[in-house]
């Protein structure tokens, strides 16, 4: 039997520092895939539905309606909060650009399909703020990939191929850039478009 796949949505976050980094975080044992790094994100609820098209119009997303979009990127920016401390306003749902979907493959027992969104450090301090991160820190992309080709860090595929992509920017402005080209790599579950 396969297991539906529930909609999620995760935040890729980057800042100059003074050159391009991401956020990371590591799952917590246990969790789903814990122990690897991630991307603050989770499941969109019902109150993303609502809330989302209202806080962030103006947001896109390949496949999705503007209000499904919405609710997809509320989703990713109420567990931004949630997880680590990062607090965006209302806005255009337009300066937060998605960057891949991907959906967890069907022999899994647990499943997500889950839309990505870029978004830039709206400034402040980061921090596990529940328990679904032990640890969160800030990183260059090429320094992140060398680490995981050394085995000292671990991911998913979707977290490497936002990296992969990254690799190639030293800056935030050239990150946001690169989404506006329309340039996708495929795998087998997922795409990334930037």
């Amino acid at each position: 039997m396969i297991v539906p796949a529930l909609p999620a949505a995760s935040m890729v976050i980057i800042d100059d520092r003074p050159d391009l980094h991401v956020l990371l975080g590591r799952r917590r044992p246990g969790a789903f895939v814990g122990g690897l790094i991630v991307y603050p994100g989770g499941a969109v609820d019902e109150a993303d539905w609502t809330t989302g098209p209202r806080r962030f119009p103006g947001a896109e997303a390949p496949g999705l309606t503007a209000d499904a979009a919405s609710a997809y990127l509320h989703a990713a920016v109420r567990e931004a909060q949630e997880e680590v401390g990062i607090r965006w306003g209302f806005g255009d749902g337009a300066g937060f650009p998605a960057v891949g979907h991907w959906i967890t493959p069907e022999d899994a027992p647990r499943r997500y399909d889950t839309r990505f969104f870029l978004a830039r450090h709206p400034g402040g301090d980061v921090r596990p703020t529940d328990d679904e991160l032990v640890e969160v820190w800030w990183e260059r992309p090429t320094r992140a990939l060398e680490r995981l080709a050394d085995g000292e860090l671990e991911a998913i595929a979707p977290t490497v191929s936002f990296l992969e992509s990254l690799a190639q920017w030293e800056t935030v402005a050239q990150a946001f850039a690169a989404t506006r080209r329309g340039v996708s790599r495929t795998f087998p579950w997922g795409v990334t478009t930037f």
